[in-house]
């Protein structure tokens, strides 16, 4: 337990700053470097490893690009994302009979849940530069919430196939927090001089945490699938980098949808 606080109250510290200077390169930069590693924790998740890894490294470098292509070249997404789609075509023809199918298919899905989502994350940033902290407010304070919640009140398990730990105490409390925070980012945006609809945010808070506790269970889901405890160990007490922002993809993709509908 206090390594797990400990890497998590160090990595918010460093991403912090991230989140302050989200106007320059450093955003862009820093989810390029988080793409990169979230598509190559995924390659080896779904069976992806030793020479045969190194077949994914297109997917991973288009990946690590579509970040910064988000910030200065927009209009290149949908052309990135056309072009995983077309080399795992080939891949899977080429590579037929040493190519794992599944684990070939299964990339174009991973792609889009790892790297589509953190460069959605760019583009609301942009959409939204007031609001969009909101997405890691809403997954950091959920995650935070619902594990001490879990830890001091939890009895009854939420879902103990996929993830033992978690208790529906736990994940009542995330939604609390979720509110909770947002209140608090309020009042912080109204010290400044700002305008926050405090009953607008605070509704808008329990589908966010219910919204990134079901990216956590997800991703859980695909962990047991393949029978691994953790997508890596970039964070020690925590796993991977999808196993640290696998709450923060879903409320990156859902703040787009709801900005470009809005």
């Amino acid at each position: 337990m206090q390594k797990r606080v400990l890497t998590g109250v160090i990595a918010i510290l460093i991403f912090l700053p991230v989140l302050f200077y989200s106007n320059t390169i450093i955003f862009p930069i820093t989810l390029a470097f988080l793409a990169g590693v979230a598509v190559y924790e995924f390659a080896k998740c779904v069976g992806f490893s030793g020479k045969v890894l190194y077949v994914e490294f297109p997917v991973i470098l288009i990946a690590a690009a579509l970040p910064i292509f988000a910030r200065y070249k927009p209009e290149w997404l949908g052309i990135a994302g056309l072009l995983v789609f077309i080399y795992l075509l080939f891949l899977m023809v080429l590579g037929f009979g040493k190519i794992d199918i599944p684990a070939a298919t299964t990339m174009l899905f991973g792609f889009i849940y790892t790297s589509v989502a953190l460069a959605l994350l760019v583009l609301v940033r942009d959409m939204a530069p007031a609001r969009y902290a909101l997405i890691f407010i809403a997954a950091w304070s959920t995650d935070t919430f619902a594990y001490f919640g879990g830890f001091l009140l939890g009895k009854r398990k939420l879902c103990p196939r996929l993830s033992p730990k978690k208790t529906i105490a736990g994940a009542i409390s995330g939604i609390i927090g979720a509110v909770f925070c947002f209140t608090v980012f309020g009042l912080v945006i109204v010290s400044a001089g700002g305008s926050f609809p405090f009953l607008k945010y605070c509704l808008i808070a329990i589908p966010a945490s219910i919204a990134s506790q079901l990216g956590d269970l997800s991703a859980s889901a695909i962990k047991r699938h393949y029978g691994i405890k953790d997508y890596g160990n970039i964070f020690p007490g925590h796993g991977g980098v999808l196993d640290r922002f696998d709450s923060i993809l879903p409320l990156s993709i859902g703040a787009y949808i709801i900005l470009s509908i809005i």
